[in-house]
This record gives C-alpha cells, sequence and structure tokens, in this order.
C-alpha cells in the first residue's frame, strides 16, 4: 500500500488547501493523500454512512452461481435493480457500464453508471468476490462487493456490499442510502430466482432466463 506527503513551503500567515475526493485539508505540510490502495482506507475510516449490506442462502452450487452471476450482460433478467449492462463479462482493470431501473417504478428515470472493476477474486474456491469503485462523481468515493459463498452439499450464500463517503455522497445522503438498499434487496431477491430456475431442471443458464 503506498503513500505519498506533501510537502510544501509558505508564509505562516498563508493557508492552503488540498482537496481528496472532495475533503478540505488545511495542513498541507504533513497530509497524507491516500491514493491507489490507500482509498479502501479512506473509505473504512469514514463515518459517513454504515454499510448497506446483506446476504442469502441458496441452494445452488457456489460455482453455478458464480458462473452465472459473472455473465454481467444477463444480470438485469434476473436482478431488477438492474435495466442493462454493457460487460460480458467481469476482469479486474476493466470498466463496468451499466444503468439502473428507478428506486421506485413510478419515477420516470434510468440511471447510468460507471464504474472501475478493483478486484476478481476467485482463486479460493470457498470464497469469491467482485469488487469495483465508483468515482466519477464529484466528492463521491463509493465501493461495491458481491461474494459468493460455497456452504458445501449444494448451497451457497450470496452477498452484497455497499458503501459511500465524501461531500457529493452526503449532499444526497438519502438518495444514495434508499439506491444502495434497493440494489442490495434486488439482489438478494434475484439469487433467491436463480434458485428457483436452477431448481427446475438441475441446469442455470442465465441467457435462456425471460
Amino acid at each position: 500500500m503506498q503513500s505519498w506527503t506533501v510537502q510544501a513551503r509558505r508564509p505562516k500567515h498563508h493557508t492552503r488547501h488540498v482537496y481528496l475526493l472532495g475533503e478540505r485539508f488545511q495542513d498541507i505540510d504533513t497530509i497524507n493523500i491516500y491514493i491507489m490502495n490507500d482509498r479502501e482506507k479512506f473509505l473504512a475510516d469514514s463515518t459517513d454512512m454504515d454499510p448497506v449490506q446483506g446476504t442469502v442462502d441458496v441452494k445452488l452450487p457456489a460455482q453455478e452461481l458464480w458462473g452465472q452471476f459473472k455473465r454481467a450482460n444477463f444480470w438485469p433478467r434476473w436482478n431488477k435493480c438492474f435495466f442493462w449492462c454493457r460487460n460480458k463479462d467481469l476482469r479486474t482493470g476493466t470498466k463496468l457500464i451499466w444503468c439502473f431501473e428507478p428506486i421506485r417504478k413510478r419515477y420516470l428515470y434510468k440511471f447510468p453508471a460507471i464504474a472501475s472493476i478493483i478486484e476478481v477474486k476467485e482463486d479460493d474456491p470457498k470464497l469469491r468476490r467482485v469488487t469495483w469503485e465508483v468515482t466519477a462523481l464529484p466528492g463521491f468515493y463509493a465501493r461495491h462487493s458481491y461474494t459468493v459463498e460455497d456452504l458445501g452439499n449444494g448451497y451457497s450464500r450470496f452477498g452484497s456490499w455497499e458503501k459511500a463517503c465524501g461531500w457529493g455522497f452526503r449532499w444526497s445522503r438519502l438518495f444514495w442510502i434508499a439506491h444502495f438498499k434497493f440494489v442490495r434487496d434486488e439482489s438478494l431477491l434475484g439469487a433467491k430466482k436463480l434458485e428457483s430456475e436452477f431448481s427446475k431442471s438441475g441446469v442455470l443458464d442465465v441467457g435462456e432466463l425471460p
């Protein structure tokens, strides 16, 4: 994990500021500017919100669930929070481009989004995870992780975790928390839908879902 220390020479009467993710710092002589991997610590230290998270257990083998989950362009067929997704696969270092449905059907909007996939962890068959970060909005930083845990005997646990921080988040905090809860709830319901589809024939292909 890397960090940079910014040093500045200036008269004592002169105040300079630095902004990181929309946050205002005055003591530029000694401030540690968190970038790259240190964003994780910046988010973890933030008290702007508690993570919105949840899990659901499904009778669906973890390898099967993970393999179908990674076909991101088919998310809208089983997860009703998504309207559209461009990506056919999830790969570290790529951009995730998609569009959300509104948090209420009566709201007439679609919500486009872009994120950087910073982690696709699948080397451990007991716990697979994908994480992306959102930095495109001013004063806003967020991370969202989906996990698939192997519970054995053909069962798995599907999880969603999301947290944001920054002045851009705080400015519209009520909307964002409602949105995060919408995404979590629809994602967990979607996993139950996949369980139901798998139980019909013992085969799951999200590309064949209506």
